[in-house]
């Protein structure tokens, strides 16, 4: 098939959910024998090195741009000009009459097959047209906006973010009933999409990560008393600061009741100066910053945290820890639609003090530490490997060629 592939940000290098679910992806429609055009909006200042998505596609295109951060900049003249002609914010900021223009000649000058777009912020540049498209699901954000809502103590922000939810609620349906198809990462999000429109024909595509590449590490220590506690998460992303700041409030402390030398460790990309400047003065928290490979800090880490409080679709991070051997201690929102059984492949705890003793335990008893991560292990490499991603998409091409034929 001949697809073009339209994306809001370039999934290189691949130090986010995202860009690795992209990645993986087109890796996988290459290695099936497609031809992929990737067109995408890009930072200003983007890395130069393609690789590997250069191998993947047989051209690429990029739009550069200023990007407006949702979480990080506030642009509140935008927001209420939006808020009175009810459009989504969250939508709105990724629109570009470049790109616009640029699919448009794409679709003009050659003949194709499916158009892919990476969610509902890369469908609102794609002009109508008779080729058939389909949705690439990371998550849903009118849930993250709505969980945000609930959690928000400034009433002012909290209106608004309710408000936006609806928005993008209703950008998420109209988006809906442009696409022939749509990708998932998890049956949860199947039933989110038959929400909006239940005669839509859905794949789940799940999220993998390379297990051959990620491998467990020696087995840690049996004393706990100077462990490394690792959460990993682009820090522009508010939901990944939510949790870190909540872990470091309410369960960090609780930890080292029992265990005062246990380090907390924060891999990932951005994190705002300021939010890092809250924590400066506690040594035992510590930013890493980007990160070129997370591989080294999995290995270095005891026990992996994921206290997300709000957030869709399936963690990545989740992923890589379990391929990589480690117990991870996870909120039922932060293992929400990933196919690991509680207590045997994963600890799932959500209230504070549930969180702490569930981490104080498995600090306490490394022979059960390590027996839970290694179940972890088997079942990411038979459930969200680079095979289970091949097959679940072979299964998603297969039904675009039959209703070709028709």
């Amino acid at each position: 098939m001949k697809i073009l592939f339209v994306a809001v940000d370039l999934p290189v290098p691949p130090n986010s959910g995202q860009a690795i679910r992209n990645l993986s992806i087109l890796q996988a429609l290459q290695s099936g024998g497609h031809e992929v055009t990737f067109v995408c909006l890009a930072h200003k200042g983007r890395p130069k090195d393609l690789r590997p998505l250069s191998s993947f596609c047989r051209s690429i295109e990029i739009l550069e741009r200023e990007m407006t951060n949702l979480t990080q900049k506030a642009d509140y003249l935008r927001r209420i000009k939006l808020l009175l002609v009810l459009r989504s914010f969250s939508v709105e900021r990724f629109k570009s009459k470049a790109m616009r223009k640029t699919i448009e000649q794409r679709l003009q000058m050659e003949k194709y097959d499916l158009i892919i777009c990476d969610g509902i912020h890369a469908l609102t540049n794609v002009p109508e047209t008779k080729v058939p498209i389909a949705l690439n699901c990371h998550f849903f954000e009118h849930v993250i906006l709505e969980q945000y809502a609930q959690l928000e103590r400034n009433p002012f922000k909290r209106y608004y973010a309710r408000i936006e939810s609806r928005l993008m609620q209703i950008a998420e349906r109209r988006g809906s009933r442009r696409v022939s198809r749509a990708m998932v990462c998890s049956e949860a999000d199947v039933r989110m999409v038959r929400r909006f429109r239940h005669d839509l024909s859905v794949f789940v595509v799940p999220n993998v990560v390379d297990t051959d590449s990620i491998h467990p590490a020696e087995r840690s220590p049996a004393d706990g008393s100077d462990s490394v506690l690792l959460f990993s998460g682009q820090m522009d992303w508010y939901p990944n600061r939510d949790a870190v700041e909540y872990f470091a409030r309410s369960i960090l402390p609780r930890v080292r009741s029992e265990f005062p030398k246990v380090r907390f460790v924060v891999a990932g990309r951005n994190p705002p100066p300021q939010f890092v400047e809250q924590f400066r003065s506690d040594p035992g928290i510590e930013f890493t910053g980007t990160v070129v490979d997370i591989r080294p800090y999995l290995a270095a880490a005891t026990i992996v945290v994921v206290p997300l409080r709000f957030g869709s679709g399936t963690r990545i991070k989740i992923l890589e820890a379990c391929a990589a051997g480690k117990l991870v201690v996870s909120t039922r929102i932060g293992a929400e639609g990933l196919i690991l059984e509680e207590g045997k492949e994963i600890i799932v705890a959500d209230d504070p003090a549930e969180f702490a003793r569930s981490v104080i335990g498995m600090l306490r008893d490394p022979v059960q530490r390590d027996a839970v991560a290694g179940c972890s292990r088997t079942a990411v490499t038979e459930r969200y490997s680079h095979l289970a991603l091949k097959k679940s998409l072979e299964a998603f091409i297969s039904s675009c060629l039959s209703e070709d034929s028709l």
